[in-house]
């Protein structure tokens, strides 16, 4: 009996040493597909995480890097393999946090609204907790050990979140805007904490305990509003509906979004904040996280997965976007030598010579989104 009782003990202590070191060291690795094991450090700390990656060939102590966070169904396998396409194309790593339902239970506590308050839907000053505490909190301390696991250089990390995935991103960037998130995609999310005071939390930010200094800084924060026009059905499996959120936000995804972006850019106008968000829909696209994703790669590969200055983007014109058969480009004042065209999930099609480059030939195209890559920025194209 002792014999048995030390030999599990054994078993126990070796489980462990081995789980310890795999949440300390993952042992990343270019071509690699796979999850780790995150364990959070403080209050969270018999929280942990399993972090699902894809990391293509190339020099990862500087390739840039991704988060993709899911929604309701807790499938992050699932957040990580919509983009290996793209990633392997573009040649960036992503990583896909799970909040399971084992340890984060309260689907729209503990995940969508992030532990900020103990009963997101009753908040009070008691039941605020500690930012140690959120769920947010884990984000960029998984961001520093994938960094300290490759020894890399980035500098910070973009984001994408689909459904409830968006739902906990916005309120990442409304509750968290000194992190070290670049630039976040929130396509379609179910509805939304919108910044205004008059409307009590989860629903504006009324009691939500948010300091006004921190929504101005999330205004400067570069998010996008990603919305597919055909995410309008107000009986759509999972959307919450409600007295106060029916009349607030409206009845369906892409009217909360709408309603979300507007408000939010006017609450920004009213306070001379600066205000770096942008709303973008999507044509013929409703509730499909695969199809957002593929709309979505333009926005994530911004800013931090170049070195060229982003602000001089809007310089370079595509006319007319969308077009039938051809597409100019025009980029005076750049010294650009190659521009390649690609499909939305990341395949390249062509190739061209800028110095050959007038108009580029579409017309053998199939309709759909296309993505031009100028050297190192990205442009969308719409076939018609």
């Amino acid at each position: 009996m002792n014999k048995s009782i030390c030999f599990l003990k054994s078993v126990v202590v070796l489980v462990l040493l081995l789980y310890s070191t795999f949440t300390e060291a993952q042992n990343l690795t270019s071509n690699s597909t796979g999850s780790f094991v995150f364990s959070p450090s403080g209050p969270l700390s018999n929280q942990p995480i399993e972090v699902f990656y894809h990391i293509p060939d190339g020099d990862i102590s500087s390739m840039p890097i991704v988060f993709s966070f899911h929604g309701a169904n807790r499938d992050a396998n699932n957040y990580r393999d919509y983009w290996i396409n793209m990633a392997n194309a573009n040649n960036f790593m992503v990583f896909a946090p799970e909040f399971s339902s084992t340890h984060y239970p309260g689907l729209g506590d503990n995940y969508l609204m992030a532990n900020i308050f103990d009963d997101g839907d009753n908040p009070s000053p008691s039941t605020f907790n500690n930012p140690d505490e959120w769920t947010f909190s884990v984000i960029d301390p998984i961001f520093n050990q994938i960094k300290a696991d490759i020894n890399g250089s980035q500098p910070a990390y973009n984001a994408w979140g689909h459904s409830g995935g968006a739902q906990f991103l916005h309120r990442f960037v409304l509750y968290m805007p000194n992190s070290q998130l670049d630039v976040a995609v929130c396509s379609n999310a179910g509805w939304y904490t919108v910044p205004e005071n008059s409307v009590s939390f989860p629903y504006g930010i009324l009691n939500g305990q948010l300091p006004n200094a921190d929504v101005v800084n999330a205004f400067s924060k570069k998010l996008i509003v990603h919305l597919g026009q055909n995410d309008n059905d107000p009986n759509s499996p999972g959307l919450r509906h409600n007295a106060v959120v029916d009349n607030q936000q409206g009845l369906h995804r892409l009217e909360r979004g709408q309603y979300f972006f507007n408000t939010s850019q006017t609450q920004a106008q009213n306070q001379s904040a600066t205000f770096n968000w942008e709303k973008h829909e999507v044509p013929n696209v409703g509730h499909d996280p695969q199809l957002m994703a593929n709309d979505a790669l333009p926005y994530v590969m911004m800013s931090t997965l170049s070195t060229q200055d982003f602000s001089d983007e809007s310089r370079i014109k595509i006319y007319p976007n969308p077009s039938k058969d051809v597409v100019y480009l025009d980029a005076s004042g750049f010294n650009i030598s190659l521009v390649e065209l690609y499909t939305i999930n990341g395949h390249l099609l062509r190739q061209y010579q800028k110095r050959a480059l007038e108009q580029i030939d579409i017309s053998d195209l199939e309709s759909g989104v296309y993505i031009l890559k100028v050297d190192q920025y990205f442009k969308r194209i719409i076939k018609n």
